[in-house]
């Protein structure tokens, strides 16, 4: 069964699901966030191996040379971290937090709402003003009406006898 997207879906995680996340997804959705991290670290940890093989084999030029590039990669990713870590941060400042959105949301339902309510209400005096117009003409017709009826009695009262 395919399901049908709803409002209600969830897009892709961001930063106010980490709650929700297994670890593996974290691990994803940070190394997305900050991809010179996990570089730098692959880096660093290639450097010490090579390092420790260098060790191993006698070489230990080659295993300075390896230990001096490990602490530059080691600094490199901390510069990055931290890097990251600030513009991330402003970043996630600037963006509104998912209950906030829906707040917003909820507050620009209810003005709708209550605008709607106000123009229903606009519509109902509106009716009421007009069929009380309504009545008012109806029952100043009637007078009228009363009154042409009794003159039409008086002048056919007054045409009948004399025609006697």
């Amino acid at each position: 069964m395919t399901s049908i997207p709803s409002s209600f879906d969830m897009g892709p995680k961001d930063a106010d699901d980490l709650d929700e996340m297994s670890f593996g997804q974290r691990v994803v959705f940070h190394c997305k966030q900050q991809p010179l991290v996990p570089i730098g670290c692959l880096l660093t940890t290639g450097a010490v191996v090579m390092a420790a093989h260098s060790i191993r084999t006698g070489n230990s030029r080659k295993a300075q040379n390896f230990f001096r590039w490990r602490i530059a990669f080691q600094g490199a990713t901390l510069v990055a971290l931290v890097a990251g870590s600030f513009l991330y941060d402003n970043h996630r400042k600037d963006v509104k937090s998912k209950e906030e959105l829906m707040r917003e949301k909820a507050k620009m339902r209810e003005k709708l709402w209550i605008q709607e309510l106000e123009r229903r209400d606009e519509e109902a005096k509106s009716r009421r003003k007009r069929a009380e117009l309504a009545r008012q003409k109806t029952k100043e017709n009637g007078e009228i009406i009363k009154k042409l009826e009794e003159e039409l009695k008086e002048l056919e009262s007054k045409v009948t006898p004399k025609s006697k």
